[in-house]
């Protein structure tokens, strides 16, 4: 038999080293680095992530999630949930509830309580008590007995439509039931005005709109 000289010298100089062509090892091979590689160590490392990016990360119930990707909250959504923890009073009802009583009186005076209580929704500035009070002498007593003033006086300080205060920021302007127009202005110190009151009690809810209680009387011309 013929051996040539040199032939298992060029196979073994053939042959090359798996990991340096980047053959996968056999099935049955387990790498080092595989083999070292534990479950606690990968929970390890998510949980070393996360906690190094918390102001990326929102967990609840086990679940993370990216802020930003959740439903965007809607205003009429925050009425609601109002209303459903009981804010289901009318107008005149929340009004009177939260101290306005000379402008709830007033209303009923001018016979505009069913339009309050069954119409809507409004946004209604309701001056405080102190605010009536301060009116020219005798003034409150003539609006009284004039109910055509009266009625004029009351819508003039009502909106059609729920305005909350956030709202009203980014407004110049707003036209009363009365049909007049009311100035609306954001204070450098952050107080919203309208026309010569100033807002003192925002976001009071209703089952049909929104009150905010105001500083002073706003005085409609012709009265």
């Amino acid at each position: 038999m013929l051996f040539i000289s040199g032939c298992a010298e060029n196979a073994q100089d053939n042959e090359t080293d798996p990991a340096e062509e980047g053959v996968a090892p056999a099935k049955d091979a387990t790498p080092a680095a595989v083999e070292d590689v534990t479950e606690p160590e990968v929970r390890a490392d998510v949980e070393g992530l996360i906690s190094s990016h918390k102001e990326d990360f929102l967990i609840e119930g086990g679940e993370v999630t990216i802020p930003g990707e959740e439903e965007p909250e809607k205003d009429n959504e925050t009425f609601s949930e109002d209303r459903a923890q009981g804010n289901n009073q009318t107008i005149i009802q929340a009004a009177e509830g939260a101290g306005y009583t000379t402008f709830a009186s007033l209303v009923r005076d001018a016979g505009l309580e069913d339009t309050f209580n069954k119409g809507g929704y409004y946004t209604v500035f309701a001056p405080t008590d102190i605010a009536f009070n301060s009116l020219p002498e005798g003034m409150l007593d003539d609006l009284r007995n004039d109910r055509e003033k009266l009625n004029r006086l009351l819508t003039y300080h009502t909106v059609r439509g729920e305005y909350r205060v956030h709202a009203l920021e980014n407004m110049n302007s707003l036209t009363s039931l009365e049909t007049g127009e009311l100035a609306v202005n954001a204070t450098a110190d952050g107080k919203i005005m309208i026309g010569n009151a100033t807002i003192v009690e925002p976001d009071i809810t209703a089952e049909n709109g929104v009150i905010h209680g105001i500083d002073q009387v706003m005085i409609p011309s012709g009265i």
